[in-house]
Parts: structure tokens; sequence; C-alpha cells
């Protein structure tokens, strides 16, 4: 129960606030199409500590120790109350923010990301909030860089995709799973893109 509360606040401290800035990079090579070719990504600018934090409910469910912590900023009357109803498990049928881009909110933006189903299913969630929050930042602002040389009988080319966003109050809107993949949608705020 310690790591999963220790996991719970530590999701909770890049929820509220994160400065993400990566890159991807790609390669084409005679005879092959553009491939992916690694990223680098960092976070920054996490909140030393987050006060008070509350931990609102656990469960265990396929192997995991689940925890919903809130936290309140100080003289903030908390909005979350346990919830007593019935978990249920996912859809047979992915529901549309899969298949199709969700919507931004007014003030928000949203994205998605997923991950490979491992054997620690908390593995694969990580994964897709990770990637979720970079979409995020890279929806927010993108930088493409490319290189490409040629001659009659040969190509070859690599491209740069740099972002850097400030984020805050993300959070992990909705999950759905099937046998081979975990997806989660994320909704935040976009403070600041700039990229160099």
């Amino acid at each position: 129960m310690d790591s999963a509360r220790a996991s719970a606040y530590e999701r909770l401290r890049r929820a509220r606030r994160a400065v993400v800035e990566g890159k991807k990079f790609y390669e084409s090579a005679p005879g092959f199409q553009m491939s992916f070719e690694g990223a680098n990504f960092t976070e920054t600018g996490l909140p030393d500590t987050l006060q008070p934090v509350t931990y609102v409910d656990s469960a265990m469910a396929g192997g995991m120790t689940l925890v919903l912590a809130a936290w309140t900023p100080e003289g903030a009357p908390p909005r979350i109350s346990p919830s007593h109803e019935r978990r249920t498990s996912f859809s047979e049928e992915p529901p549309s923010w899969v298949r199709n881009r969700a919507p931004d909110g007014p003030k928000t933006k949203r994205a998605t990301g997923s991950a490979q189903r491992y054997y620690y299913l908390e593995s694969s969630w990580r994964r897709a909030e990770q990637r979720a929050r970079y979409r995020l930042a890279f929806q927010a602002i993108s930088k493409i860089e490319r290189l490409k040389k040629s001659t009659e009988d040969w190509r070859h080319g690599v491209m740069s995709i740099k972002t850097k966003a400030r984020l805050r109050r993300v959070q992990v809107t909705a999950r759905w799973a099937n046998e081979e993949t975990c997806y989660v949608l994320v909704e935040g705020r976009v403070e600041e893109a700039s990229v160099e």
C-alpha cells in the first residue's frame, strides 16, 4: 500500500505542473520508408511538495494495488469524496476517443496515449500516460527540421521534431484496454509553449 501511495503522490506532482521537452528522430534509408529511430524526453518543473494530499479510495485489480488520491490547494474545500459505485470492466468496443482524436475543451487540450499490454499491467498504464503527456506537448507546438541527400540511385534523409511546453493540471480522464494495448485520454492546460 505504501508504494501505491507514493506512486499516486508522484503522479499528482506530475499532473500539477511539468515542463515537457522532447525530440523525436526519424530516418529514411535507401529502399526503406521513413522509420522512427528514437526519442529523448525530459520532464522538469515539478513542484517540490503538495500539501495536503488525501488518499480517498483503494482497490486491488489485475495484481495491482490502486490508490485514488486528491490534492486540494490550501484553504480550499475538498471536491472529491469516496466513491461507493461498483467498478466495471472495459467495454468490448473501443470508445470514440480511441478511434478518433478527442476534441479539445474550451480551456483545455486533450491527447491520447497508448502502450503495449505488458505482463505487469502497471507498466503499460504508466507508459500510456507518459506518451499522452508527450503528445499533449507536441500538439501545443512542434518544430520540424529535415535534411535530405539524394542522387539518381540513392536517397537518404533524417528528420527531427522538437517541442517544449509547460503543462498544468494534466489528468487522466478515461482509460480503455483490449488484449494487446492500453489507452489513456488526458486533459490539461498548456500554459506556455516554445521551441528553440
